[in-house]
């Protein structure tokens, strides 16, 4: 794969090799296939669900071979694996526009907001999430898929290092291990979302049923009390309804 440069006097011409604009366009081709992968297979997981999908459903759902699809993933997993990644990487650019600025507590109430909201308007992608850290199947996927995970996940907690860092330099927040406070908001957060796909939002009997929107402002409000100490009280009264 060769670029040649030739100069003549004033002139000077760029002749790029016809193997170097065949793969280009290869690239670009294999890219489109892909994104048809995944938009076929994310119609049939809504219609049908994510177990009883096969590859064979998906390519035939493409129009192309089952050895074509193994050409872009490895197996059914590469594919919801592909998704959730696909999916993770989308919220985090919403999380990165918010204003790093503003104090760690606004920053972090905000940041909630848009993650549990992302988990709301996709639920078929919070599934596939949910699945996708499950122990037993990450360890199952490809170095490459769990490379690309773990490295968005690093983006992630960078994101909420710098928040914890600026709230304890600003006695918005203890002065308490970082690592701590990773882990307290990273387990409420997924706990949250564990309750959410069971769609049962209360733990005791006797409790009154509550929509999905106040739940939802009832985890954040809980983890801002957690880290920041902010009291609820005015945000949640006896019934289950905001004073604001």
């Amino acid at each position: 794969m060769t670029v040649g440069l030739n100069v003549t006097g004033s002139s000077m011409l760029l002749n790029i090799s016809s193997d170097v604009m065949s793969e280009s366009r290869k690239e670009r081709e294999f890219k489109l296939r892909e994104k048809d992968i995944l938009s076929a297979a994310t119609t049939l997981f809504l219609a049908n669900g994510l177990d009883s999908v096969t590859v064979a459903d998906i390519a035939k759902a493409t129009d192309i071979g089952k050895g074509t699809i193994y050409k872009h993933f490895t197996s059914k997993d590469a594919v919801l694996a592909q998704l959730a990644n696909n999916f993770s990487y989308d919220v985090l650019q919403k999380v990165k526009t918010i204003d790093s600025t503003l104090p760690a507590k606004e920053q972090m109430r905000e940041m909630l907001e848009m993650c549990f909201m992302a988990h709301v308007e996709e639920p078929l992608m919070s599934e596939i999430s949910r699945r996708y850290h499950q122990a037993s199947f990450f360890e199952r996927l490809p170095e490459q898929a769990k490379t690309h995970c773990l490295a968005i996940e690093g983006e992630y907690f960078v994101i909420l290092q710098n928040i914890f860092s600026k709230g304890i330099e600003n006695n918005e927040l203890p002065n308490a291990s970082i690592d701590e406070l990773l882990l307290g908001a990273h387990a409420t957060f997924t706990g949250a979302l564990e309750m959410l796909h069971s769609k049962q939002f209360h733990c005791f009997s006797e409790s009154p049923s509550i929509s999905q929107e106040r739940f939802i402002k009832i985890i954040i409000n809980y983890t801002m009390t957690g880290l920041f100490g902010q009291s609820m009280a005015g945000d949640i009264n006896t019934s289950g309804e905001s004073h604001e």
